[in-house]
């Protein structure tokens, strides 16, 4: 019984650090191309050093996001998330998803996340995540986790 025991754990202990972090968090993410935030998954994979965003709708699959950890630059929360969220789709001519975004931070019991990042092209974007605040710590931990970045917050 003592060897088995043994076995048991050493194999828990192998399997567990063989784990890459996979977080999966339910949550609305901003579809670029609407300006409205959208049902989706939210991946946050270690071992693909990627935040994927994709959207539950099968009509809105062709604006699935993938980005590399270095990829992102910033990620804030909150009164900062809003101001940062602003500035980077006024500087990026997408003037579309403001009034959605303005709408979403009126929310009280939900938290918002600007994840700014550098495109393929080398522009500078921002992307949002939507998600009740209950399951939010979860996923602000994966993301500092995958970045390096600690989440900006002015609250």
């Amino acid at each position: 019984m003592k060897k088995i025991a043994i076995l048991i754990s050493i194999a828990t202990v192998v399997w567990s650090n063989n784990q890459a972090l996979a977080g999966e968090h339910g949550a609305h993410c901003l579809n670029i191309i609407s300006g409205e935030m959208k049902k989706c998954r939210v991946i946050i994979s270690d071992r693909n050093n990627s935040l994927e965003m994709n959207f539950k709708s099968e009509k809105f699959q062709d604006v699935n996001m993938k980005l590399r950890g270095n990829q992102i630059t910033e990620i804030s929360t909150g009164e900062y998330a809003k101001k940062r969220a602003k500035e980077t789709i006024g500087a990026s001519l997408i003037l579309g998803p403001l009034g959605a975004l303005v709408g979403m931070f009126a929310k009280q019991d939900r938290t918002q996340l600007a994840i700014e990042y550098v495109d393929y092209q080398n522009n500078k974007n921002v992307t949002m995540i939507d998600i009740p605040t209950k399951h939010s710590e979860p996923l602000m931990k994966d993301l500092e986790i995958l970045t390096g970045l600690q989440i900006r917050s002015s609250e």
